[in-house]
């Protein structure tokens, strides 16, 4: 059997050091994505556990109570970063389904007045310091869009490329007065949208791939003037007159595209609940390997 898996084993190590130069690049991981990292870590550690079993390897090193209890304390680690993560998106789903979304305006009156309006969901219309141009033909101030085959029969065909873009700096307007926009893309919640592209029929796509449809946009885009929610705490910027919407500790704030603020609200909860689940078992498996 050992020299049978020994190819097999062979070919995993060389994949796992192929993985650790493909996503150790810069430019790598700006689309690559990231739970493939999690299935190599897994399969990194079957291998030691393989090579654990013939006596050689990395797990040598390490005695078995030792190696038990650093799992039990990976385990917690794990656990408390899940439970952080679900506090913070429990904080904007209480707030979302708790507060009535005021006016920007109202919140910059209130910070003029030398009150501060703090936490809560602000309502504005999206604007940008650049404009871009999603591949659907979408004037806008951000956009993240898979370009696709377009197949006759409505499914998704084979993907082209994944095309995303931000403004450097992103705004919310109100009547009279505007706010700069802490934003990350993890952060931003917005409709997909499927439109053409106009990039026309692929020349190298497969016959079957090849309708006359050409390309659609699976796309996620923010419209230059659409009308959003924000939510995080509006306070007074750098400079007199500027004024900024942030997150918690200064992180970036959340904005909702296109969609209800209830409905947003209860998903926002039901995301939460899940985490602090796997928080709760993460805890308990946690207590049982340090336990035993």
């Amino acid at each position: 059997m050992r020299w049978v898996l020994a190819p097999l084993y062979a070919t995993g190590l060389s994949a796992l050091v192929v993985a650790a130069f493909a996503f150790g690049r810069r430019d790598a991981r700006a689309f690559m994505p990231r739970w493939p990292m999690v299935w190599f870590g897994l399969l990194a550690v079957l291998f030691a556990l393989v090579a654990l079993r013939h006596g050689m390897g990395p797990l040598t090193w390490v005695t078995p109570g030792a190696l038990g209890r650093g799992a039990g304390i990976g385990l917690l680690v794990v656990a408390a970063g899940l439970a952080v993560v679900g506090s913070r998106i429990r904080l904007s789903a209480d707030t979302l389904l708790g507060e009535a979304p005021r006016s920007l305006d109202e919140g910059v009156e209130a910070l003029r007045a030398g009150c501060s309006p703090g936490w809560g969901v602000y309502r504005g219309r999206l604007a940008s310091s650049d404009t871009l141009l999603s591949p659907g033909g979408v004037v806008c101030a951000f956009y993240e869009a898979e370009l696709r085959v377009a197949l006759p029969d409505g499914r998704k065909g084979s993907l082209l490329s994944v095309e995303r873009a931000y403004a450097p700096v992103l705004w919310v307007r109100g009547t009279r007065v505007r706010a700069a926009v802490s934003f990350s893309p993890k952060r931003m919640l917005t409709p997909q949208r499927i439109s053409r592209s106009g990039l026309g029929v692929v020349p190298g796509a497969p016959k079957k791939d090849r309708p006359e449809e050409g390309v659609l946009s699976y796309e996620r885009v923010g419209r230059l003037g659409e009308e959003c929610l924000v939510v995080g705490e509006l306070r007074n910027g750098p400079a007199p007159g500027v004024y900024e919407l942030r997150g918690r500790k200064g992180g970036p704030a959340m904005v909702i595209l296109g969609e209800a603020r209830a409905e947003t609200g209860r998903a926002l909860a039901h995301r939460a609940w899940k985490l602090f689940a796997a928080a709760g078992g993460l805890t308990v498996a946690s207590a049982c390997v340090l336990a035993a």
